[in-house]
């Protein structure tokens, strides 16, 4: 009786949960809460206070629970929530004061040595950054940026030890004309140089991963032209700073910009890949610990060429814990995932949150998470009408198939870019009507030929270098005829621009979506009425900031 009891009162638990917990998901949305109030407090002057406000919210959910074992897990998890807010607001306001703490330059006529960490090409001189850096003899806290002159740059390589002259400045400004310098902050560039007289290469360090990326570059730059390369480096990389700007703008009109940088397309589909060798050949006999070690070197190893941004880490991460539960025949939960992954982004760089592409990454992945299932279920009720209902005692027919491959990519790529539209109107003003169509064209062919084209690459990279236009000349091609579209055709003026939209718009459209998801435990009508209040909300906030 007493085990019937137990039972029915674990069920009776269960049914009252408006949602399923997920320590790992809730923690880094509390971690994110912690640093935006940081964020505020440093910058805005927000009350402590309203943190010791806050507090009551957290454990009311506490004094909901009926027994004291599910009170203490309850007293368990609040703890573990607010510590995350607390690290949060800590490694933010760290990273804030450690960015500042460096030596004073303003106008400084001084000699500059450091490692070329990153170049960035365009049509008059290249973008230098470098790394363990020098000034006259000082070692000195962060990187430093420099713009060169093409004629300095002739023999520059990535790992290269140089010796600059011209004039420092001490640029640690976190705000520049009044936005917030994320990006700049979380990759510590602090010193700009300028006026460079001279560039002297004095040696060269050796970076596994810059070897890599260099002789990538060296290859793929002699085996195609320069507009097939700097695409190809883009999709490989996600450096896209050698695609000519007026054809990366209409690229990026046409809304699929995002397959040139290195995100969960890409280290999907090398996964992927990789997955396939693993249970394919005879690596499929070694242990599971090998295998672990093994694409986790694979994985990470290319994490490394492509710098370790944080749509990169994201998808690593996600993706070897996907193959860690695999092994272990454990499930995955992909929020949990999601969550994991975004606390190793942030615990190492709280003011990612900030930055356009973390926001893109993670609300593209979170809306796969919530949405894709309900409009999955929407667009397959209409399927059902052209291809039939499904028979329980028989298997899927051609047309059944083919429907069910729609529905899910077409679900998958409605779901990421609704919630990515207030972020992509909020940073580049304008919304792509092409996006949709355009990505159900590229994202599929992205996907089928990214890890054959980096097989390739790679392979021709263990070639002489006068081979690689042999090896290349297939891709080269191709993308001459894919760019042929983008060179022809003006996607901006088909684009919706002239919108703003504020922080309480956009507050209003994600509760609506996350209504509109499976997470919630309450009636169909219950959701429906809360999302339809949220968006008549988002719709008036839009008006009255656009009238």
């Amino acid at each position: 009786m007493k085990i019937v009891a137990r039972t029915l009162e674990t069920k009776e638990e269960t049914v009252e949960k408006l949602f399923n917990f997920r320590p790992l998901f809730f923690a880094a949305v509390f971690l994110c809460a912690g640093i935006v109030f940081s964020y505020l407090r440093i910058f805005f002057h927000l009350s402590n206070w309203w943190m010791a406000a806050l507090l009551p919210i957290a454990i009311t959910p506490i004094f909901f629970k009926r027994t004291a074992e599910t009170r203490s897990k309850a007293l368990l998890a609040t703890s573990a929530l607010v510590l995350s807010f607390c690290i949060g607001s800590i490694a933010f306001s760290l990273q804030i004061s450690s960015y500042v703490d460096c030596g004073y330059y303003q106008n400084t006529s001084a000699i500059v040595v450091g490692t070329v960490e990153n170049k960035t090409r365009d049509e008059e001189g290249v973008w230098v950054t470098l790394k363990d850096v020098y000034i006259e003899k000082n070692k000195e806290k962060g990187k430093l940026i420099s713009y060169l002159p093409l004629s300095f740059c002739e023999n520059l390589q990535l790992a290269d030890r140089v010796l600059l002259r011209g004039k420092v400045d001490t640029e640690t400004n976190l705000f520049k004309m009044g936005e917030f310098q994320a990006y700049v902050i979380g990759d510590d560039i602090r010193f700009r140089l300028y006026s460079v007289e001279s560039c002297i290469k004095t040696g060269r360090t050796f970076s596994l991963f810059s070897f890599i990326r260099q002789r990538i570059d060296d290859t793929v730059y002699a085996g195609m032209d320069d507009t097939s390369a700097a695409v190809t480096m883009a999709l490989l990389t996600g450096d896209a700073s050698g695609i000519e700007k007026g054809l990366l703008e209409n690229i990026r009109y046409g809304g699929i910009a995002h397959i040139f940088a290195v995100s969960g397309l890409h280290v999907g589909a090398l996964y992927a890949f990789c997955l396939g060798l693993f249970k394919k050949t005879r690596l499929k006999t070694c242990a599971k610990p090998i295998r672990f070690v093994a694409m986790s070197v694979l994985m990470l190893t290319y994490a490394g060429v492509c710098g370790f941004s944080a749509s990169v880490v994201r998808a690593t991460t996600i993706c070897l814990s996907a193959y860690a539960a695999s092994l272990i025949g454990t499930e995955t939960d992909f929020l949990q995932s999601l969550g994991f992954a975004a606390i190793v982004v942030l615990l190492f760089s709280p003011t990612a949150l900030f930055e356009v592409g973390f926001q893109l990454s993670f609300s593209a992945c979170l809306g796969l998470a919530l949405l894709s299932r309900p409009i999955g279920e929407v667009l397959q009720t209409i399927a059902v009408r052209f291809v039939g209902k499904k028979n329980p005692d028989s298997p899927l027919n051609v047309p059944q198939r083919i429907a069910r491959a729609i529905v899910s990519f077409l679900s998958a790529c409605l779901a990421a870019q609704l919630m990515t539209l207030p972020i992509q109107l909020s940073a580049f003003g304008y919304v792509s009507v092409w996006s949709l169509l355009l990505n159900c064209v590229f994202v599929p062919i992205i996907s089928s030929v990214f890890a054959v084209l980096l097989a390739v690459t790679l392979l021709t990279c263990l070639l002489p270098t006068g081979l690689s236009a042999l090896f290349l000349y297939a891709p080269s091609v191709i993308w001459s005829a894919v760019l042929l579209a983008f060179e022809s055709f003006d996607f901006s003026s088909f684009a919706i621009t002239g919108l703003t939209i504020s922080n309480s718009a956009s507050v209003c459209y994600y509760a609506g979506m996350q209504f509109l998801s499976d997470k919630w435990n309450v009636g169909r009508k219950q959701k429906f009425c809360l999302a339809v209040f949220c968006f008549v909300a988002f719709g008036i906030a839009m008006v009255v900031l656009n009238v």
